[in-house]
């Protein structure tokens, strides 16, 4: 918010977005530590975390809510860097305010899904009356049990099916503009200059990187949880795992961004590894954000 350079003005209102997402998803998944227990038609959540010790069952559940508010947020901020990146390469910039409209808009669809799930919620002595009878082999009674029961509370199918069925074709959203921004620069790169085309070169690792964090970290725990769910496997570990995953993506996506945007970089190392870095001031060029920027290289002393 505060090392932005001018270049990366309306980059960074998406980064920001993101960052603040992926926060509070950090957050409230520490808060919580779920432990979610797919049942038949329940779904029973055991907060391991400080929400559970502090608020009891419903604080556990509060904290959940707000981290499956973030998670769904986060997925659909998704498509956003690429097909942001897409767009300056083919239009010319569109203006802060509508990006920050825009970002504005998919919160809002993310928070009519809290406030469903919110009001989703089955009495917590129903749920662990319910665990009991279908998993007796359980000893809860000294944990914080909150849950979900599809029968009785509709709305709790409406809810996980926003979670996860998008998620496919916001993936397929992601693909779309990686090979859009790809084959433009594959068709493109004789008009560039060579910094510019060295610039577009390190845009596609990013892009690349980018697009494989879901498929290691948001379709394994999404996989797992259907087939524990639909009792095709049956081990405790997967209770655990499913949120236990998705909380990486909060680590990934920062060290993405600081590695390979040049400027976060460089600030990064001018603040924690000053005597890794020498400043060296280069010529100007037209950067992949369509703003010109003077760049600064970071040499390493061996």
């Amino acid at each position: 918010m505060f090392k932005s350079p001018k270049s990366l003005q309306l980059y960074s209102i998406f980064l920001i977005n993101t960052t603040l997402g992926d926060l509070v998803f950090a957050i409230s998944c520490t808060l919580a530590q779920i432990r979610i227990i797919p049942n038949k038609w329940a779904f029973a959540y055991i907060s391991l975390g400080p929400a559970g010790w502090i608020g009891g069952a419903q604080g556990g559940y509060w904290a959940y809510c707000v981290m499956l508010h973030s998670l769904f947020y986060m997925f659909l901020c998704f498509p956003i860097s690429f097909g942001f990146r897409y767009w300056i390469l083919i239009r010319p910039a569109p203006e802060q305010k509508s990006c920050i409209i825009m970002c504005f808009c998919l919160w809002l669809v993310a928070f009519a899904q809290h406030i469903c799930f919110i009001f989703s919620e089955s009495p917590p002595d129903e749920i662990t009356t319910y665990l009991k009878q279908n998993k007796p082999f359980y000893k809860l009674d000294h944990f914080f049990i909150s849950g979900n029961h599809m029968i009785n509370s509709p709305l709790t199918s409406v809810t996980l099916a926003t979670i996860v069925l998008p998620m496919f074709p916001i993936y397929c959203l992601v693909i779309f503009f990686y090979k859009k921004v790809h084959n433009y620069l594959l068709h493109n790169k004789t008009t560039m200059s060579e910094g510019t085309e060295k610039g577009h070169r390190k845009l596609i690792q990013v892009l690349t990187i980018q697009a494989s964090v879901p498929i290691f970290f948001v379709f394994p725990p999404i996989t797992l949880y259907g087939l524990y769910h639909l009792e095709f496997i049956d081990v405790t570990v997967a209770e655990y795992l499913v949120y236990t995953l998705f909380s990486v993506i909060p680590l990934i996506q920062p060290i993405i961004t600081m590695y390979y945007i040049k400027p976060y970089n460089h600030g990064f190392r001018r603040i924690f590894c000053r005597w890794m870095i020498r400043p060296i001031p280069t010529k100007s060029l037209t950067t992949v954000y369509g703003e010109r920027e003077t760049h600064y290289s970071s040499t390493r002393y061996d």
